[in-house]
């Protein structure tokens, strides 16, 4: 979950994890992802869980008050349920402004997938990791085809991405084009076997 905690003194937006231990009637604070002393904002958190056990959270990330640098999505993964953090990657960039945020998923072979919007280059992308998150294939578009509205609104993205029961990638996503100005839901299906 994402909060914006008084102790760092900065109000930077971070991300933490909470646990139950009773079917969801209460929730404990566990960790923070990204640690309170780092500057910059750290949240809406994708996370998979690795076949070893492991936990690996993507992060949308930003320098606070800078619209000139662009915005990132970082990779981190816990060994201990979430009790202890270590920076895995730096996935991609998602674009001046506010970025945007990632979509994660674990494949059914090992491999993790994960998809981000870049407001600068206007394309929704992916990218896939053998090693759980330590390094990423090249980019794959996804989509390219996005028209702001009549009002210039460059919002897109914000993705979710699952495996259909045919081992093909669904990314599901805002858009709109030419033909379809209004912002509306759409998806690609894609096959992660043709990117290796």
């Amino acid at each position: 979950m994402s909060a914006r905690p008084k102790q760092n003194g900065s109000g930077r937006d971070k991300t933490f994890v909470a646990e139950t231990t009773d079917g969801g009637r209460t929730f404990h604070f566990v960790s923070w992802i990204v640690p309170l002393s780092d500057p910059h904002r750290a949240v809406m958190p994708a996370v998979a869980r690795l076949k070893d056990g492991t936990i690996v959270a993507a992060l949308r990330r930003r320098i606070p008050g800078d619209d000139k640098t662009p915005c990132w999505v970082d990779c981190y993964g816990s060994k201990d349920n979430g009790r202890t953090w270590t920076f895995l990657s730096r996935v991609g960039e998602t674009g001046t402004g506010n970025g945007n945020p990632p979509a994660l998923v674990a494949l059914r072979d090992g491999r993790l997938a994960c998809a981000y919007g870049d407001r600068s280059r206007v394309k929704l992308f992916a990218r896939l990791s053998a090693d759980g998150g330590k390094s990423w294939a090249e980019e794959i578009v996804l989509r390219d085809d996005f028209q702001p509205d009549k009002y210039g609104d460059k919002d897109f993205g914000y993705p979710r991405l699952v495996q259909n029961s045919k081992g093909e990638l669904v990314t599901l996503y805002y858009w709109a084009t030419k033909e379809l100005p209004q912002q509306q839901i759409a998806a690609t299906i894609w096959e992660p076997e043709n990117h290796r």
